[in-house]
């Protein structure tokens, strides 16, 4: 916390401008980022006897489809809130006027998380989006423009969730509703372990046995998948191996997402661009604007045929939208990600994340993902990265510099959340 109190004391002293970068893994982070910001900032600077000027605050970023999956309440709390509201993976231009403003006039850090959107793993950093880097620097040269001095710091912080292994036997009747779910007979030599108090079997044998188990599953699930959209939407898929490595199925993986995409795409007129994150973002916003007609006026001007037509459009524009949140938990998921020695925290993402890829499959989205297990938030304060020495660089190759501190923000999150399984505490 000394890190993070440190920027507060520079930014209300004028020697520095804040960013916080945070990591994504679940839907609770904003939440999160936002408590350690304000009430857990507060406590732990009057334990440490430390006089801030303000009460420390801070502004966030959240996608502007946010409100429309997460509920009305939303649409009027988080403006109230100093938030800012952004299209994911596009030049949004009124957007990137009032971040700067705010990183270069506004009392607050500025809340932000490279990856983008959930990526769903603890221990398993996605590919950052070059937007913070970008902000960072385009702060730095708006304080220049009005020759003053403060440094900008970017402040890495580590969010992760982890599970109390006494709800083993849910994460194990988890996994056998998921076998239902999908059509697989039960395997037998597995009971769950005896006592109230319960957890995962710890014996290797066991282990791999659960492993076994989600393997299976996931393999299941992608053959439902590839048989959908072959069947009903023409893909070609590359004939199924008899023993197949945890590669091979990753590919196959990969292929799921490209026809999910690529009926989506078609569907909104697009043209694949970049990769599955970008290509996402560009389908669900298509969607909002096929759904939330904004060259619509007034809808009760229309006639009534026109009326009905729009409802079609937005309806298969819905159904549309199903692959689009499809490739959206699809394309983090990693084959090699759960091992049978891994910890009781893999595990449960793991078999949260095939219920949640059943939702996917059945029409559902992040609003309909489940978690019923008993977690434990653990946030780091990594060590801030003072983006000033950079300037040079960044004059003589933007690109280059904007790709190098962003190298160095992933190494920041990578060294906390990819070294192994994390203890709760």
């Amino acid at each position: 916390m000394d890190r993070l109190l440190r920027a507060y004391q520079q930014l209300q002293e004028g020697t520095s401008r804040v960013i916080v970068a945070f990591r994504h893994p679940g839907v609770e982070d904003g939440t999160m980022v936002f408590r350690l910001m304000t009430g857990i900032a507060s406590r732990e600077a009057r334990r440490a006897g430390i006089r801030l000027r303000t009460p420390p605050r801070g502004y966030f970023l959240y996608g502007r489809d946010v409100p429309l999956w997460a509920g009305r309440f939303l649409t009027w709390m988080l403006p109230l809130l100093g938030a800012i509201s952004v299209v994911p993976g596009r030049y949004d231009s009124q957007s990137i006027a009032t971040m700067r403003r705010y990183l270069t006039e506004m009392p607050h850090p500025l809340a932000l998380a490279p990856e983008g959107q959930v990526t769903y793993h603890n221990e398993r950093v996605a590919a950052l989006e070059a937007g913070t880097a970008q902000l960072a620097f385009w702060c730095l040269e708006d304080l220049k423009k009005q020759a003053r001095r403060e440094d900008v710091l970017i402040v890495p912080v580590c969010t992760s969730y982890h599970y109390d292994q006494r709800d083993g036997k849910g994460v194990l009747r988890l996994l056998a509703a998921t076998e239902r779910e999908c059509g697989l007979p039960p395997l037998e030599g597995l009971e769950p372990p005896g006592g109230r108090r319960g957890g995962l079997p710890l014996d290797a044998a066991a282990r791999a046995k659960v492993h076994a188990r989600v393997m299976r599953i996931g393999r299941r699930l992608v053959e439902v998948a590839e048989d959908f959209y072959a069947r009903f939407y023409g893909a070609r898929f590359e004939p199924r191996a008899g023993e197949e490595s945890t590669a091979g199925l990753q590919e196959r993986v990969r292929a799921v997402c490209e026809a999910a995409l690529g009926v989506a795409e078609g569907f909104f007129h697009l043209k694949p661009r970049g990769d599955f994150v970008h290509r996402v973002f560009a389908a669900r916003q298509a969607g909002l604007l096929w759904m939330f007609r904004e060259d619509v006026p007034d809808l009760d001007e229309l006639s009534p045929a026109e009326r009905a037509l729009a409802d079609r459009v937005a309806m298969e524009t819905w159904l549309a939208n199903r692959h689009v949140e499809l490739v959206d938990l699809l394309e983090y998921l990693r084959a090699d990600y759960l091992q049978p020695d891994s910890g009781f925290d893999r595990f449960v993402e793991a078999v949260t994340n095939l219920w949640d890829l059943v939702n996917r499959l059945e029409g559902g989205n992040i609003s309909g993902r489940v978690n019923p297990f008993r977690k434990t938030a653990r946030i780091v304060v990594n060590e801030p990265i003072r983006v000033s020495p950079r300037w040079e660089a960044y004059r003589a190759n933007r690109r280059e510099a904007v790709r190098g501190l962003t190298a160095e923000i992933l190494a920041s999150f990578r060294s906390v959340a990819e070294k192994g399984n994390v203890p709760a505490g």
